[in-house]
């Protein structure tokens, strides 16, 4: 899903974007990028942030890992996951300010 070095009106520029907004159109999948924007948590600790069983959480963490928006690695038994894409941090940042601005309004 790389943009580098595309115009911002480019047909490659929106597919990918489209693609992107598939991936997280599920809210269990934007729930999961935006307990992990607030930094690196286990699985157990994502169960606690979001609410889903954990063979649904794992099968979300995998998706998200093969496309390249989480990354992960292991320290004996458990495998932590962080945001590895910058432009999904700034969407998911962008979510959280517009429901801030709903909220006081």
């Amino acid at each position: 899903m790389s943009l580098e070095g595309q115009p911002p009106d480019s047909d490659q520029v929106f597919s990918t974007a489209a693609e992107l907004f598939g991936l997280l159109s599920a809210p269990v999948r934007l729930k999961i990028v935006c307990a992990l924007s607030e930094g690196e948590k286990n699985v157990t600790q994502l169960l606690a942030r979001v609410d889903t069983t954990q063979p649904n959480l794992s099968q979300h963490l995998s998706t998200l890992y093969r496309c390249g928006v989480l990354a992960r690695r292991r320290v004996g038994a458990q495998v932590y996951y962080r945001v590895a894409s910058e432009r999904v941090a700034l969407l998911c940042q962008a979510v959280r300010e517009e429901q801030a601005r709903q909220h006081i309004a």
